[in-house]
């Protein structure tokens, strides 16, 4: 019985990720600039991560407005990325704060969800504010409207042009 209380107990310290202290991160971002090829605006937000205590596998999560979503580990040590998609019309420009959570942090924003407490009392481990400058929808006049404009209007002139000739 003592066996498999102590294997339960060395599998949970093997299985939860290290917490971080004094985090360094160094932040990249990408958002979607054109809403003409895509149907979606995607952000991206990969990071590199350091930790004072020298911890390596930790396990994060990310909060946006009020949405979480898993943070991916690379195969390097210490990168990171999270990604998430919404519509054109909901991707509004402006500046978005990514909240980090390590798995102790976040399960107190999960319960504080669940209660209906307040979530802003959590302290994330870090945050990362993404610039979305909006995407880009087209001309207001497309192309073929204007060629065939120019067209109508070279035919006019031509034709105007004849009939003061042949006048």
């Amino acid at each position: 019985m003592i066996r498999i209380a102590a294997f339960l107990a060395l599998l949970v310290v093997a299985c939860s990720g290290e917490s971080c202290t004094d985090p360094v991160i160094t932040p990249s971002a990408y958002t979607t600039s054109d809403a003409v090829i895509s149907s979606e605006s995607v952000f991206i937000v990969e990071l590199s991560l350091a930790c004072a205590n020298g911890a390596q596998s930790v396990t994060l999560y990310a909060d946006v407005n009020g949405r979480q979503f898993p943070v991916t580990r690379g195969q390097d040590v210490g990168k990171y990325q999270v990604s998430w998609s919404l519509p054109h019309k909901q991707a509004s420009s402006g500046t978005y704060q990514v909240k980090f959570f390590d798995e102790e942090s976040y399960s107190a924003l999960r319960k504080a969800q669940r209660n209906n407490e307040d979530v802003n009392a959590i302290e994330p481990l870090f945050s990362v504010n993404i610039d979305h400058r909006g995407a880009w929808n087209g001309p207001w006049v497309s192309t073929e409207v204007v060629a065939a404009l120019i067209g109508i209007l070279v035919y006019y002139m031509a034709f105007s042009a004849k009939s003061t000739i042949q006048a």
